[in-house]
């Protein structure tokens, strides 16, 4: 198995180390931290711990007094192949990310660094495509009182892209397993809420901005085109009893608004290669369950499905991000009231498009068959103090 582009970013005191990713729920992942991928990544309405970074803010005011360190690393795993053009060989995407949160009264401020998303594909003739999307996280969450809870975060976004097509003499990419060659930054923010409807039953949703990414650049390429979506989430949590919890949330990702066309221009105004997308907004389901077996020791299960958000006629072998389904299993276990370990697995069955467009590739995939499944996981190590 060979180690391809990283998709989250690894952090310690002054580092940050941004990297790539392969796709999910179009180019986001399903679940963000195990406790919530272990739940189908259902995340809005409770405590996850400092992945409500990446999920929603304002479950951050749901910790207890005083202060968590999360520290992460995830594994997706795609097996992608495509007719005419063979099996891809980027089959392994490693994300480490970390996370900081101190509660102090209504309040609750941290940092952390989450990779977003992204998708990659690499083929034994030389072209290639990997881009990922991550982001510097700082939230603040506020409890209004014992049942209304806000929060929001500024998200420093970078994003970074490698791609060759051989037959259109695009050719750029860095020699590095942590960054594109043609990169960009940008600025975005999330806001969120949760709110007790009773002793059992919370309520929880967020907004998050578009990525607002630049055209990316490097090695005297310009990417135009190219951004994250903006998403609405709306989720639910119910404590049934004092071991078992039941939670969904649904997402409606707004891909039509930021993957239209991605047009490449070539070095010294050479020309264009504009690759049409036109992704279908796309509608996110996730429900998940966990159960507390001992003091120490729970279990969870989940599912999630986000229809494949790219039409037919514009499927192509080098962004195939059209699995749908994820069927997640994952535990946590307590060693002590400080220490704390999570898991969580995905599997993804596979998905097949048959292209529709006629014009010659890679414009065109008319009767071109992908095939595209995943199995992933993630670990988490917690200590709160």
């Amino acid at each position: 198995m060979q180690l391809k582009k990283l998709a989250a970013s690894v952090a310690a005191v002054g580092l940050t180390v941004p990297g790539l990713a392969a796709a999910t729920n179009g180019m986001l992942m399903e679940g963000y931290g195990p406790i919530a991928a272990g739940m189908g990544g259902a995340a809005m309405a409770y405590d996850n711990g400092t992945a409500a970074m990446a999920n929603n803010p304002a479950t951050l005011a749901m910790m207890a007094e005083g202060s968590r360190l999360d520290v992460m690393v995830g594994f997706v795993g795609p097996d992608v192949a495509t007719a005419g053009v063979g099996k891809s060989s980027a089959d392994a995407f490693y994300m480490p990310a970390i996370g900081y949160a101190k509660k102090q009264g209504k309040l609750t401020w941290g940092a952390g660094i989450y990779g977003q998303g992204g998708m990659g594909t690499e083929y034994a003739g030389g072209d290639m495509a990997q881009v990922g999307v991550g982001r510097v996280i700082f939230p603040l969450a506020y409890a209004v009182n014992d049942r209304f809870n806000i929060g929001g975060s500024v998200d420093v976004v970078w994003a970074g892209m490698d791609m060759v097509v051989t037959n259109f003499g695009i050719d750029f990419k860095d020699d590095s397993d942590f960054t594109g060659a043609a990169k960009g930054y940008s600025v975005a923010a999330k806001l969120g809420f949760t709110y007790k409807l009773s002793e059992a039953l919370t309520v929880g949703g967020v907004y998050q901005t578009a990525g607002n990414l630049p055209d990316l650049k490097g090695d005297g390429y310009r990417v135009a085109g190219f951004d994250m979506p903006a998403m609405v989430g709306l989720g639910v949590s119910w404590q049934a009893n004092d071991r078992l919890m039941v939670a969904a949330d649904v997402k409606d990702v707004l891909w039509s608004d930021s993957m239209n066309t991605v047009t490449i221009h070539y070095p010294g105004g050479a020309g264009t290669a504009p690759f049409t997308q036109n992704w279908d907004d796309q509608i996110a389901v996730s429900l998940g369950l966990s159960y507390k077996f001992t003091d120490a020791f729970t279990g969870r299960v989940g599912y999630n499905h986000g229809k494949n958000p790219i039409p037919d006629q514009h499927v192509s072998y080098l962004w195939p991000a059209i699995v749908e389904d994820h069927y997640t299993v994952g535990f946590g276990y307590a060693f002590s009231s400080q220490s704390e370990l999570n898991f969580a697995l995905s599997y993804v069955p596979e998905v097949s498009v048959t292209g529709t467009n006629v014009n010659p590739p890679p414009f065109g995939n008319g009767g071109v068959t992908t095939e595209h499944s995943q199995l992933n996981w993630q670990l988490m190590y917690s200590y709160k103090f």
